[in-house]
């Protein structure tokens, strides 16, 4: 039968050839409120890897009233109070759950109400885009016969569209970003954003197609109100009905998110590095406020494809070559850009609060709950 008392002499034995008997000691008395107060970056020069390993099992096997047993309430203690002695990729903040869900309510928060806050901007950018006759001074002259609960109609589904679809994305986007550079160590930062932002956008704008779909239904006054719209839907179209325009919608978002992304990302290093400091709250807003915008413009002619087929008559199949062919032919190309004002300052606010403001927000969710428990220890 293994003896464990002299299988783990022997460990200790081994790592002493590495480490002084003073280290041993000096490491045994480093109690955990001690590791918690002093810098990491400061400790790890003056200790040795395999004198941490050493103090580890002391702390646990040593200094428990049974020999070579396991201190589990020790293991509780280290394992949920202590900084990690192991950092992850300096890319990134740790791969948890805990993490992962915070991001998400970050990045779900931001969006629903950046969303509702410009939701009567998008009411009126969807009514120019489905309309074939009327531009967009004229549709902002109707403004005041439209009212205040016309421009929030099909708010319901904005927002919870944003709340799920963003949490989603930008928890695949943080759980990517810090497994692709371990599975693929040779990616380069600037590659790793864009295929991390890609995988979430897909994933999260596929669960918001229909909560799309009833908005802009809704918006465009198909429909007086949110089951109205989901049960006529449904009943004409079925399923299919509720991902109309799924594939265009991908177009529009998979750009607009991995260059947004980029754009802001690059944007705020190009300025911090001018500065020589820190951006300010606000002046990352602002950086991201220009990227989604001028992201937004870019990307307007797919987001007017996705309107016309997304408003399209019920029974009505309408693909995204022949929306595209029946605008290009009757209206020509410059309405493909019908919209391109009122999506710009629809999406700065958003791209603002959804970029910087997720990042600000998931900074507050993340070091906040970290400050204060080490000093309520």
């Amino acid at each position: 039968m293994l003896d464990l008392s002299s299988l783990y002499s022997s460990s200790i034995n081994s790592f002493h050839m590495v480490g002084t008997m003073e280290d041993l000691n000096e490491e045994e008395e480093f109690s955990y409120e001690q590791r918690v107060s002093v810098d990491p970056t400061r400790s790890a020069k003056k200790r040795k890897p395999e004198s941490q390993v050493v103090s580890i099992l002391n702390h646990l096997f040593v200094n428990t009233q049974y020999p070579c047993s396991l201190n589990f309430a020790k293991v509780g203690k280290i394992t949920s109070k202590s900084p990690p002695l192991i950092k992850s990729d300096p890319r990134g903040v740790g791969l948890d759950i805990g993490h992962l869900l915070k991001s998400a309510l970050a990045g779900g928060i931001s969006c629903a109400f950046s969303a509702f806050l410009m939701h009567p901007v998008d009411t009126v950018k969807t009514q120019v885009q489905a309309s074939t006759t009327l531009s967009f001074i004229e549709i902002m002259s109707k403004i005041p016969e439209i009212g205040a609960r016309g421009l929030y109609k099909g708010s319901i589904p904005a927002v919870v569209g944003q709340f799920a679809s963003h949490g989603l994305r930008t928890s695949i986007y943080e759980a990517s970003r810090l497994a692709l550079p371990l599975v693929a160590p040779g990616l380069l930062d600037i590659q790793v954003q864009p295929i991390a932002s890609f995988l979430g956008t897909v994933l999260g704008t596929t669960l918001r197609i229909p909560c799309e779909v009833l908005k802009q239904r809704l918006q465009a006054n198909q429909f007086d109100n949110i089951v109205e719209a989901t049960l006529s839907t449904w009943h004409q179209d079925g399923l299919k009905g509720l991902f109309r325009g799924t594939g265009v919608t991908l177009l529009r978002e998979v750009p607009f998110y991995v260059a947004g992304m980029g754009l802001y990302t690059q944007s705020k290093k190009l300025v911090e590095r001018r500065l020589g400091r820190v951006l300010e709250p606000w002046e990352a807003i602002a950086v991201g406020a220009l990227s989604g915008g001028f992201t937004a413009v870019m990307t307007t002619p797919f987001d007017v494809i996705k309107t016309r087929m997304m408003t399209a008559p019920q029974g009505v199949d309408l693909s995204m070559w022949m929306a595209a062919y029946s605008i290009m032919t009757h209206e020509g190309f410059l309405a493909f850009y019908k919209g391109a004002v009122p999506r710009f300052f629809w999406t700065a606010p958003l791209g603002a609060l959804n970029l910087a403001g997720y990042e600000l927000l998931q900074k507050a969710f993340i070091t906040v709950p970290l400050d204060q428990s080490v000093h309520s220890d």
